[in-house]
């Protein structure tokens, strides 16, 4: 009797070691494969979902991509990635003949790399003198400090290097009354090419006409300033290469 409890025991036991091996051993991974089973659909939905709404933002983008792309080229116009100067004289030309001035002259200088501006501070508060001098520094009003305007903060972009950016100036003569001129200046700032006028200054020049009076003369307006270039990324590696 004794021997045969020994061995239904002995077994049982066997019974349940057979059955907790098959638990870790076929049950257990089939487990922990199905959880991270679980866990990677819940990254690819995740992930699905972070698609579809970078989907739904360009789709909204996609819209307007007439209007950017037409933005593109004003811009590209505005500062082209080569000096094209006959294309810059052919509108001031046809500026001129619009707003009734005569062009005397159009001087386009020599492309020069740019160079960005530096930090603007401020200035000292007070001068130097003569040595032994009594002479006292006047020193502003309150009035005339309040009416003083700021200077403009400076601004940079590291995408504009040297590299990649140039200056032309340029200085352009016309003869022709006030208001031609200053339609002539409106004209060329609506122009598609962009001249940057920093300087004007204007004096009287024989018209050297047949049909004005003896002596007469007309105005003449000279505009100074520049035109830009931005090489594009193509042209601006192969120049650094």
């Amino acid at each position: 009797m004794s021997r045969n409890r020994l061995m239904l025991f002995l077994a049982g036991i066997a019974a349940l070691a057979v059955a907790a091996g098959g638990f870790f051993l076929g049950v257990q991974p089939q487990l922990d494969r199905a959880e991270t089973a679980k866990a990677d659909a819940q990254s690819i939905s995740s992930g699905n979902q972070t698609t579809r709404t970078e989907i739904a933002r360009l789709r909204e983008q996609a819209k307007s991509l007439s209007k950017m792309r037409a933005e593109l080229a004003a811009l590209r116009a505005s500062v082209p990635s080569s000096a094209a100067a006959s294309s810059f004289i052919s509108q001031l030309n046809a500026t001129a003949d619009t707003t009734g001035v005569k062009v005397a002259t159009i001087t386009v200088g020599d492309a020069a790399a740019y160079t960005p501006p530096a930090a603007t501070t401020s200035g000292s508060a007070s001068s130097a003198t003569d040595s032994g001098s009594a002479t006292a520094t006047p020193t502003p009003s309150a009035s005339a400090s309040a009416s003083t305007p700021a200077a403009p903060e400076t601004t940079t972009n590291s995408s504009i290097t040297a590299a990649n950016f140039s200056v032309i100036p340029v200085s352009v003569s016309v003869n022709g009354e006030f208001p031609q001129a200053l339609a002539f200046v409106k004209g060329v700032q609506s122009n598609p090419r962009l001249f940057l006028i920093d300087s004007i200054s204007s004096s009287m020049a024989s018209t050297g006409s047949a049909d004005s009076a003896s002596g007469a003369d007309s105005p003449s307006w000279t505009f100074s300033g520049s035109i830009y270039v931005l090489a594009d990324e193509v042209s601006a590696t192969a120049t650094d290469g």
